[in-house]
């Protein structure tokens, strides 16, 4: 390697970082909702700064071919993956103990819904994609009917209390997910 692509890794680290710090924040506040005393400027700031990190790498890196336009929707699923994945266990233990069953009761609106707007934009993403490769839409559904029966689903489920029906549906979708990582085919 040479100097250069040294400096890139570190760029890359350094912005990851400040990425997964705002994430990380905005997890946070949205767990804390009800506690929080909410203003436009702080979300406005961290939303520049977001912005600015994301153009920083894109521009480091100098991708030809592909527009800004092109890779931030990209980013923009990965931020709620991640938001997701921060709200499926607990930031902390605290010193009494924790019971699992209540964090996912408290949790469970903000899961779902960061869930099922990742869900909801990733498949929206790909049936776009489908779409300008010309696809039909009998072979778009063909392709993704899991997924198009999912969202409504992951949705009612922000208001769904019985856990019960948060538990099928997790056990459902990763069996869709294992399903798929073994090449077999529901279609």
């Amino acid at each position: 390697m040479n100097t250069f692509e040294y400096i890139t890794v570190l760029v890359a680290i350094v912005i990851g970082l400040a990425i997964a710090d705002i994430a990380t924040s905005l997890h946070r506040l949205f767990r804390a909702w009800r506690r929080v005393k909410w203003d436009w400027i702080s979300p406005l700031a961290a939303l520049l700064v977001l912005l600015e990190l994301f153009n920083l790498w894109w521009r480091w890196h100098g991708f030809s071919g592909t527009t800004l336009g092109q890779v931030i929707p990209y980013f923009a699923i990965i931020l709620l993956l991640f938001l997701a994945a921060s709200a499926s266990l607990p930031d902390e233990v605290p010193a009494e103990g924790l019971d699992l069953a209540e964090y996912f009761d408290e949790t469970r609106p903000y899961f779902w819904s960061t869930y099922a707007a990742f869900v909801i934009s990733w498949i929206g993403l790909r049936t776009a994609l489908d779409i300008d490769q010309g696809l039909t839409i009998s072979q778009i559904f063909a392709l993704r009917w899991f997924d198009y029966l999912g969202m409504p689903i992951y949705v009612a489920l922000i208001f769904v209390k019985r856990r019960l029906w948060s538990g099928l549906a997790l056990l459902v979708t990763l069996l869709y997910l294992a399903w798929g990582w073994w090449g077999l085919s529901l279609s």
